[in-house]
């Protein structure tokens, strides 16, 4: 492992901020972006990342979920506000952004439309772009409606974690070399 990964772990152990702490429907939805930003990185060939991704989503039985997540990473990508911090599938920690798109997903899961826009919107703004927000909610929604039908809920974050956003973002991690 990196210097940088170890440093992830060792906040993540003093934090309590890890991904082994994450009920199963945030763990399978989080594994699923990594993996999607794991092969935009190394420049995988579309059908690869598909391929790694439909395998993972197969053993939940949540496999009509891949589709809407792989439509929700291609807006978030194209429309993110800014850089995006996201961890590689294998890292321990999970940065304040990839916590924040969990909170969108169970956004979606936990209200009707009507009292979902305006939170989703507001939230979402601080990683997309005005229209990146319009793009973004109906794949989250199918994504998010997906995982719950596979029973894969998302729950709100408990209280007293932290939500706030860091204030210098990057993407960090290269792919695991037993994922290229």
């Amino acid at each position: 492992m990196s210097s940088e990964c170890d440093d992830h772990i060792r906040a993540a152990e003093t934090s309590g901020d890890c991904f082994a702490g994450l009920d199963a429907g945030r763990k399978l939805a989080l594994w699923g972006m990594r993996v999607w930003v794991a092969g935009l990185r190394q420049e995988w060939p579309p059908a690869r990342t598909r391929e790694a991704l439909l395998e993972g989503f197969a053993l939940t039985y949540a496999t009509e979920a891949l589709g809407p997540l792989e439509a929700m990473m291609s807006v978030l990508a194209g429309g993110a506000a800014r850089q995006i911090a996201m961890n590689c599938p294998r890292c321990p920690s999970v940065t304040e952004d990839e916590h924040l798109l969990l909170d969108l997903l169970a956004l979606c899961q936990a209200r009707g439309v009507a009292d979902r826009l305006d939170p989703f919107a507001k939230q979402a703004a601080s990683l997309l772009t005005p229209s990146g927000v319009r793009l973004f909610e109906a794949p989250a929604l199918l994504f998010s409606t997906s995982l719950a039908a596979a029973g894969m809920v998302l729950p709100a974050r408990r209280a007293g974690q932290s939500e706030a956003g860091a204030t210098i973002l990057r993407f960090v991690h290269p792919a695991p070399a037993h994922l290229q």
